[in-house]
């Protein structure tokens, strides 16, 4: 997502709630969206949209992990910092990493707890980081909030200048945060004081999507009518809009959404099923996420855009799909699987979705999971697994010449761990929870 920086600066002075779902066959469109009158406040793309890239072919950098043998990069801001998760040496726990210079890797440490992470978006200005941390004091309720198995507080957290600081509830124990903007806004989740029936055992409380304003201040962002708990991903530079889902405490990812200046939010529809998450929104008012079909066994990713949802489908033979980012170009990446669970990244553009490992050079041992997110300069981070199960952070940068596969070659997919097909299996599983579930318990 690339706004003007020159306006940004100017007018400047991001779950383990269990809310996202997530990965499609065929190719076909549905429509489910609001009416037109509740569209009128959405942006929408229109004169002023850039002339659409050609898929093109990368150079394959390997980033550095923190030791252990599993880490992944989920995203790249423009100012070409990368940001993951990566296992330390000891197998067991593990760390949100960032790439100031990648491969170069800074280790962000955590808030007294064993674990952190950053599984979503930082679309900030260099240097400014968020995500989970474990602290070091112990949940009442053991509600697990952020996925890491333990026992232990989860909060969001904010990094910049080499120091992380928690950011505060709705009077809850535990919050997420997903996204930061050039402003300073940060976008997440917090649980409140309220105690809900409905929820399923570990979860007690409800939550709601917030944004942590840069004066300290925090701005809630209501459910869908009728829903009970909100969840966010991703904010716009402007800091007007923002996307997510809300549902019930036990059905979280009911409707994907869509908020502008934190008002009532709009329902993106849906593909036919039941779950449905609003991922990632750029300056153009393009927003991606995943929805599940008719009958919820499978999941697609879609792109909505001037009111219309559409299913970008899968790669040839896959059934389900798992959108990543999209940046101001109107590029997609993601993950398209098949069956058994064994996924390779994609680059949707175009209306085209292209295998990311056809566009780099052929290489005997990796393959390349999933595309986490993708900047406006074309740069994009995720994972490659070897033949070994071994999970590696990458970044793959644009080159021009040919030198990846032949125009519409299948590139060979690798046979991933059965612990992680399982996962894949569960057309409810979430694209962070697949990141997570190549990480041992």
């Amino acid at each position: 997502m690339r706004s003007s920086i020159t306006a940004v600066y100017a007018a400047a002075a991001l779950a383990a709630a269990a809310v996202l779902s997530g990965c499609g066959g065929g190719a076909s469109s549905s429509s489910f969206a609001p009416s037109a009158s509740t569209q009128q406040s959405v942006p929408q793309s229109g004169s002023n949209v850039r002339s659409k890239p050609e898929v093109t072919n990368y150079y394959l950098l390997t980033l550095d992990s923190l030791g252990g043998n599993v880490s992944f990069a989920i995203n790249i801001n423009d100012s070409g910092q990368a940001s993951g998760t990566s296992l330390l040496s000891s197998g067991d726990v593990e760390h949100a990493q960032i790439w100031e210079n990648p491969p170069r890797t800074v280790d962000l440490g955590t808030l007294g707890g064993p674990n952190s992470a950053i599984f979503q978006y930082n679309h900030g200005a260099a240097g400014q980081f968020v995500g989970w941390s474990e602290t070091s004091n112990i949940d009442p309720y053991d509600e697990n909030f952020c996925g890491f198995g333990t026992s232990h507080i989860c909060l969001g957290f904010s990094w910049q200048h080499g120091k992380m600081r928690s950011l505060p509830t709705l009077g809850g124990n535990n919050d997420n945060a997903n996204d930061i903007n050039w402003r300073g806004q940060i976008v997440g989740a917090a649980e409140t004081s309220t105690k809900d029936s409905s929820c399923i055992s570990p979860r007690v409380f409800d939550f709601l999507g917030v944004i942590w304003q840069p004066n300290g201040k925090m701005t809630t962002l209501p459910p869908y009518s009728g829903d009970a708990v909100s969840y966010a991903y991703t904010i716009t530079q402007s800091g007007q809009t923002a996307v997510g889902n809300s549902g019930s405490c036990a059905a979280p990812s009911a409707h994907a959404l869509l908020w502008q200046n934190a008002s009532s939010p709009i329902n993106l529809g849906n593909l036919g099923g039941s779950v449905n998450v609003a991922l990632d929104i750029n300056d153009r008012g393009q927003v991606i996420g995943n929805s599940d079909l008719s009958g919820n066994t499978v999941t697609h990713s879609f792109l909505w855009q001037n009111g219309t949802m559409k299913d970008l489908g899968t790669l040839p033979g896959d059934v389900d799909s798992f959108a990543g980012g999209v940046n101001d170009e109107g590029q997609v990446v993601g993950e398209s699987c098949d069956a058994s669970g064994n996924c390779r990244g994609y680059l949707w553009q175009n209306g085209s979705m292209t295998d990311l490992n056809t566009l780099i050079p052929p290489n005997k041992n990796l393959n390349v999971l999933f595309g986490g997110n993708i900047n406006d300069w074309g740069e994009i981070v995720g994972a490659t697994v070897n033949e070994q199960g071994i999970e590696s952070a990458i970044l793959l940068l644009p080159r021009g010449g040919a030198h990846g596969l032949s125009r519409g070659t299948s590139a060979a997919k690798s046979t991933l761990p059965e612990s992680l097909r399982i996962r894949l299996r569960d057309p409810r599983t979430r694209l962070w929870d697949l990141r997570k579930s190549a990480i041992p318990r």
